[in-house]
């Protein structure tokens, strides 16, 4: 299949080198020269894309744009989003574009009802959503092998992507015809992840503060993970919880919670949690130094935890461990 990105930063770029190792024609588009250079640097300058409206032809065109939060409301701002919508549906009246649409796929994470309002600005062109699922130190293995792969549209769009996707094998599969079901599907599981991860930041803390042995509280936490009900409640401390999607995706939630009426007390919490500890200085330990609990995700056994305790022997600053 021939497919594009718009938007060729880490999500972007990577979704595309998952496809061309897969025998798909990848193109990219973006503003940024390092952006471009760097796709024709890895795919060839033929693969640079210098206008939208260059883009008939393609099967799928993918949409990995910035929607960082606004620094006033913390709510996610679509502004970039909306623009690239605005002139991919401008190509709808061209010949070549009528005769064989591509199927534009939402990978930026939006907010749940984002999907439902761009769909609408198309006539003729199927519309899906596809969110991406990146842990930031693992960019690359996250796209060539996705913990969750999750799309949703009309059957026109879901049966490219079925398609698209049959070479990625392992993942869970979620395959909807609710947008909003899998926009929020991206949101709950990065909440859940900072939610943890701040629980666990404040638990280091505290061992600390007893004055626990570093190697007491990896310990504590494996033996944590050996009770069935607790075996994925574990999570990574140490940075402000992930310092990436989880951030930001928290601030967009809680945007929502606020516009809906929805009290969110305990997302409010890890969010302030995390942020006192970035006004405060990070945990005294790097991440590196607690748990190799494979880049942060959860442990349901005790393997990488026992692993962990040899990883820790000789680490500088280690102390305790």
């Amino acid at each position: 299949m021939q497919v594009c990105a718009i938007g060729c930063g880490n999500v972007g770029f990577n979704t595309l080198k998952a496809f061309q190792v897969r025998g798909h024609s990848v193109f990219g588009v973006d503003i940024s020269k390092a952006a471009r250079d760097n796709v024709a640097d890895s795919f060839g300058a033929h693969a640079v894309i210098d206008r939208l409206a260059e883009l008939s032809g393609m099967d799928i065109v993918f949409i990995c744009v910035p929607t960082d939060p606004d620094e006033v409301t913390g709510h996610a701002d679509l502004s970039i989003m909306e623009e690239v919508v605005r002139g991919l549906s401008s190509l709808e009246s061209r010949p070549a574009w009528r005769r064989h649409p591509p199927v534009i796929v939402q990978r930026s994470t939006c907010p749940p009802g984002s999907a439902a309002r761009f769909s609408a600005e198309f006539e003729h062109t199927p519309y899906a959503v596809n969110p991406s699922f990146l842990s930031k130190a693992t960019q690359w293995e996250d796209s060539d092998r996705p913990p969750r792969i999750a799309y949703a549209g009309p059957s026109e769009a879901t049966e490219v992507l079925d398609e698209v996707y049959k070479e990625f094998t392992g993942a869970p599969r979620y395959v909807s015809t609710s947008y909003e079901a899998v926009e929020l599907l991206k949101y709950i599981e990065n909440s859940i992840d900072a939610v943890l991860i701040s629980l666990w930041n404040e638990y280091l803390q505290l061992s600390d503060a007893l004055g626990m042995q570093r190697r007491f509280f990896v310990e504590l936490a494996r033996e944590i993970t050996s009770r069935d009900r607790f075996a994925t409640t574990l999570r990574v401390p140490g940075g402000s919880f992930g310092k990436w999607c989880l951030p930001k995706d928290l601030s967009a939630l809680l945007g929502m919670c606020a516009d809906l009426g929805v009290a969110g007390h305990v997302l409010r919490g890890a969010q302030l949690t995390n942020q006192q500890m970035k006004d405060h200085g990070e945990n005294l330990a790097a991440t590196s130094e607690l748990l190799a609990l494979s880049g942060g995700r959860t442990v349901p056994t005790d393997t990488a935890a026992t692993a962990l305790l040899g990883d820790c022997q000789g680490v500088p600053g280690a102390d305790g461990c």
